[in-house]
């Protein structure tokens, strides 16, 4: 299973969004998502978003 972690502000979209005074909020969600099984699978940039892919640990 994998899913998208948006760190960056995009007004386009609202899976996981953030505005810019809620990125360190998003970051410590990201360590809690990686402590409870989840591991970074790569790093994307679209247009002026950064995201990860997570992706389960089996």
């Amino acid at each position: 299973m994998e899913k998208k972690f948006y760190i960056t502000k995009s007004s386009g979209n609202t899976e996981g969004s953030a505005p810019e005074m809620d990125r360190f909020k998003r970051v410590e969600h990201l360590n809690e998502l990686l402590g409870l099984g989840w591991k970074i699978k790569e790093l994307c940039t679209e247009n002026t978003d950064t995201y990860f892919v997570l992706e389960k640990k089996d």
